[in-house]
């Protein structure tokens, strides 16, 4: 008769290396993703990039969409750093 026990403490120790490694890459991915929207965002508000094709109540809800997306990533990067922290 075979025994997996060790095996399987194996696969999970490795399971857990990557759940750690992808919640560290979605939390630099989510920063990254932040820093572009808002960069953007005050791109469109205070230059002229795209000015003859996305103008007035347009430009000004793309702008106001920018911004509301970005809080929501850092609100969801908070929420996950959050239950990161609590599972330690």
């Amino acid at each position: 008769m075979v025994r997996y026990g060790f095996f399987c403490n194996y696969i999970s120790a490795i399971v857990e290396k990557m759940k750690l490694g992808l919640n560290a890459i979605s939390v630099w991915f989510g920063m990254i993703t932040i820093v572009i929207v808002v960069t953007g965002a005050f791109a469109f508000a205070f230059t002229d990039i795209m000015c003859d094709k996305l103008f007035g109540s347009k430009r000004t809800g793309f702008i106001i969409m920018l911004f509301a997306y970005a809080i929501y990533r850092g609100f969801r990067l908070y929420q996950n750093l959050k239950q990161k922290r609590n599972e330690e």
